[in-house]
């Protein structure tokens, strides 16, 4: 998909930056899930070291099979949801506006958008050994608008993205001075 469909670009808007999470951060969950994927693989050679009838019985030997497609398949469905989540939240930052597209769930999506010259203020924060090491954090953008404040969660950078945000809308306000 490109960008410029997801965001109606105007005329001499370019985008500046197009900002995901961290990959650490879906790396982080993902390996959650690993470790929640060998759960049933230790419990059944467990089981099968010390209850070895109980795996090879008519009834019980099928509902364990049962039990543990089922268990893999909601594994597999919150591996989904958590990717889903992690790619479907982007922060667009262009030469006029910021969009802020986040993915609640499956089926629920949010796209706020600000104009630049309606920023007040830009703050970026690093908190925690992660994310110093890494090289993570969040950017904060304070607006005098209803929705007093965007947050971009745990983009790289964000020192750079802070400075490059503050010069970016200093330029949009001199260019709407000029107007």
């Amino acid at each position: 998909m490109k960008i410029e469909s997801l965001i109606n670009q105007k005329t001499n808007e370019k985008v500046i930056f197009y900002l995901r999470r961290h990959v650490i951060v879906f790396i982080g969950g993902a390996l959650f899930i690993v470790l929640m994927m060998m759960l049933p693989i230790g419990a059944w050679l467990l089981a099968n070291a010390n209850f070895p009838e109980l795996m090879t019985g008519e009834i019980s030997g099928p509902a364990i099979v049962l039990l543990g497609s089922a268990y893999y398949l909601w594994i597999w469905l919150f591996l989904f949801s958590h990717f889903v989540d992690y790619y479907l939240d982007a922060w667009v930052i262009t030469t006029d506006r910021i969009l802020n597209i986040e993915q609640e769930g499956l089926f629920n999506r949010t796209v706020s958008e600000l104009d630049l010259t309606n920023v007040q203020d830009v703050t970026s924060e690093v908190h925690g050994i992660l994310p110093f090491f890494f090289g993570y954090g969040n950017v904060f953008i304070q607006t005098a608008a209803e929705r007093g404040r965007f947050i971009f969660e745990q983009v790289p950078k964000p020192e750079e993205i802070r400075k490059r945000l503050l010069i970016l809308v200093d330029e949009d306000r001199r260019r709407q001075n000029q107007e």
